[in-house]
């Protein structure tokens, strides 16, 4: 029977995040309240952007997003073909159609390459990702998007940590989300947070976040809008994980750095995302790789090792069973790409704590498997 058991990941929480919560108890404040304002404007300063709404997960950001900028039915919304569900289901929920798009080999974010075939009369926006935290490529999209007068939305779920030619990661575009959920690079256990360069679009926004209502006036609703607040219990939580987020990362990083150097001599066998671009790194939400036989290694790792992975993700969007039913309306490009990485990659355990024993340990299952295979 197996002793070893490896996460595929492991948030960092402590005495810090505890101490916060039982302050919010003691101040009162257990809803929306001032931890999440201190919370908001810490991450806005830490991006560089001016306008942020913290709300209750990524996924009703990005949802929040598409419906202020008006995207609705019949409205085609451009989507890597690779990424995680909550990426289209939300272009979904407005009625609109999601248009799947290839994604690059080397990064696993969607090719600016392939935009252009895919935008029609009826295309408004452009939506990317940074894959497990590898920057998309940033430059080329905006080109992309300015050419052919087609917003970018930027889905940062994975993103914090991140840096693109020198700039941190997460709001590279005129609006973008972020997911806080638990297995993430920084966690409020749940929670997400919106970010924006226009005053008009934010404050639409802070009116959908609760109900609809505008600031200072209760039980009048403007919009139709939810219950997407963040509460400050959560936000407390977030504001000690932002505190640690410079040394998550470099353990991250570190971790990642030794599964390099345990692959780099399996080149041939085992691929790893790399990023290109000058002055810029992975946060490392992921630890992916591409391997032939990856379902049964995946298999293998778990019941003869202990070792806990994901695939992330198992197939291109428009294979999903709600879209491939007919249930829901879609286009998809030709994704060669998108088509092969989604039936090789595997994401290995990657957190803060993981020991080098675990990362090689883990390292050597791999090699031991792909040999066998």
């Amino acid at each position: 029977m197996i002793q070893i058991k490896i996460p595929w990941a492991q948030p960092d929480i402590g005495e810090e995040e505890l101490n916060e919560v039982v302050d919010s108890f003691r101040s009162g404040w257990l809803t929306m309240g001032p931890k999440v304002k201190t919370f908001e404007k810490g991450l806005s300063s830490f991006l560089n952007v001016p306008y942020a709404l913290a709300v209750s997960n990524g996924t009703v950001a990005l949802d929040l997003i598409l419906k202020s900028m008006g995207i609705g039915p019949g409205d085609e919304v451009i989507v890597p073909a690779m990424t995680f569900f909550a990426s289209t289901s939300t272009v979904s929920y407005q009625s609109a159609v999601p248009v799947f798009v290839d994604i690059d080999p080397q990064t696993f974010n969607l090719d600016p390459n392939c935009i252009a075939e895919a935008i029609t009369k009826k295309t408004r926006a452009i939506l990317f990702i940074d894959y497990g935290g590898n920057p998309a490529d940033y430059d080329n999209l905006l080109k992309v998007s300015k050419r052919h007068g087609v917003p970018l939305i930027q889905d940062g779920a994975q993103s914090l940590g991140a840096v693109y030619k020198g700039r941190p990661v997460g709001a590279q575009a005129q609006v973008a989300s972020m997911s806080f959920h638990m297995a993430k690079v920084m966690t409020t256990v749940e929670g997400g947070m919106i970010f924006c360069r226009k005053k008009s679009l934010w404050h639409d926004m802070l009116k959908r976040r609760n109900h609809g209502e505008p600031a200072g006036k209760k039980y009048t609703h403007a919009v139709l809008g939810t219950n997407a607040r963040m509460s400050d219990i959560h936000a407390g939580i977030g504001l000690a994980q932002f505190n640690k987020l410079p040394l998550l990362i470099e353990k991250r990083k570190q971790v990642a750095k030794l599964y390099d150097h345990i692959f780099s001599s399996k080149k041939s066998k085992i691929q790893v995302s790399t990023t290109p671009y000058e002055n810029s790194s992975n946060a490392y939400f992921f630890y992916p790789i591409l391997i032939d036989q990856r379902d049964k290694i995946s298999q293998r790792l778990l019941h003869e090792y202990g070792i806990d992975t994901r695939i992330a993700y198992p197939m291109p969007l428009w294979k999903q069973p709600v879209y491939r039913s007919s249930r829901l309306s879609f286009h998809k490009m030709k994704c060669p790409v998108a088509e092969y990485v989604t039936s090789k990659v595997l994401n290995l355990p990657i957190f803060p704590s993981m020991t080098t024993e675990m990362i090689n340990y883990v390292g050597q299952a791999v090699l031991n498997e792909v040999e066998r295979c």
